[in-house]
């Protein structure tokens, strides 16, 4: 089933790259993207990449001529394959970087909003959802149909406006998060890994070699990789220490040193270091702003009987006493 949905997202990107598409092909465009979450999620994915390799852009054929029909003959109930013919592969390849993807071509143009280490942004979208941007985060929005939100890095809390017609779909990586009206922030910690913790409501998660499974509900959190996805319960306390970044805050209940370290050092330019590993194993607990590493790193001395160096610009290293 995927290799037939990654097939037919190839053909639809190749097809409506190659000129502007009839109202019904743009209906039946709809009617495919909505169908099912996985079409969303394979189509994002080679948008992605088509964006991403944008040295091809010069190669591009002039005459962008791409058959009308060709959807309709390859994925047909009677065709025996659906792997990609070559002629249509480089299409798709010359096709790369042009920048007249079918979503410029869309009422709703795509906005950017991002932040800097160390900055924190609430933006209210049109439909009146409400985006809070976590540091060093980057969203991408287009509010249509559907309400398409590409979290390009970073981590995002999302109070999403209700409106049954509209799904607001959030994408990270190979993940899709959908939800029509609820409150859940997702977390892209790298290329393959996405959190998702839902505060309200429900949301679907949806990834293209994970099995689909019940809806998260309020309470409940979800790690998803490229082959697998993980769900847990959170506390009403653990929900709260997820989402204290919100308010400026960070907060420990015994983590380990090194990964209150980790997380502080997000937020500030100015890093912690440890100068053993081992300091790395003391427990942390206590509410801290998260752009006042000095503060921290003066807490962190008086407790565990550090020493703190301060001398260099761009960092400060704990010692033992």
């Amino acid at each position: 089933m995927s290799e037939r949905i990654e097939h037919e997202a190839s053909v639809w990107l190749a097809s409506r790259d190659a000129g502007t598409p009839s109202p019904a092909q743009t209906a039946e465009f709809s009617r495919w993207l909505e169908s099912d979450i996985r079409h969303r999620v394979a189509y994002l994915r080679l948008e992605s990449s088509w964006r991403r390799a944008g040295k091809l852009r010069d190669l591009r054929p002039l005459d962008r001529d791409v058959d009308a029909d060709l959807l309709k003959r390859e994925s047909s109930p009677g065709s025996r394959s659906f792997r990609l013919p070559l002629a249509i592969a480089a299409t798709l390849l010359l096709a790369i970087g042009a920048g007249a993807f079918w979503f410029e071509q869309q009422k709703h143009a795509w906005q950017t909003y991002e932040t800097r280490v160390g900055v924190f942004s609430r933006i209210v979208l049109e439909d009146g959802s409400v985006v809070d941007l976590n540091t060093d985060s980057e969203i991408r929005v287009r509010l249509g149909t559907v309400r398409d939100v590409r979290l390009i890095r970073g981590e995002g809390r999302f109070q999403v406006a209700h409106d049954t017609q509209r799904p607001f779909v959030v994408a990270a990586a190979d993940a899709a998060v959908r939800a029509v009206g609820t409150a859940f922030t997702v977390r892209l910690r790298d290329e393959s890994q996405v959190e998702v913790v839902v505060a309200e409501g429900k949301v679907a998660i949806a990834a293209p070699n994970v099995a689909a499974g019940p809806p998260l509900a309020a309470g409940e959190a979800a790690v998803v990789t490229r082959d697998h996805l993980a769900v847990s319960q959170v506390s009403p306390q653990l929900l709260q220490r997820k989402l204290a970044w919100t308010a400026g805050r960070l907060e420990f209940r015994g983590e380990s040193l090194a990964d209150a370290v980790a997380e502080f050092n997000r937020y500030n330019v100015r890093q912690i270091r440890l100068a053993t590993p081992s300091l790395g194993n003391l427990r942390v607990g206590g509410n801290f702003k998260a752009t006042d590493p000095d503060s921290f790193a003066a807490a962190l001395a008086s407790t565990f009987h550090l020493r703190v160096d301060s001398s260099g610009t761009d960092a400060i290293l704990l010692r033992p006493a």
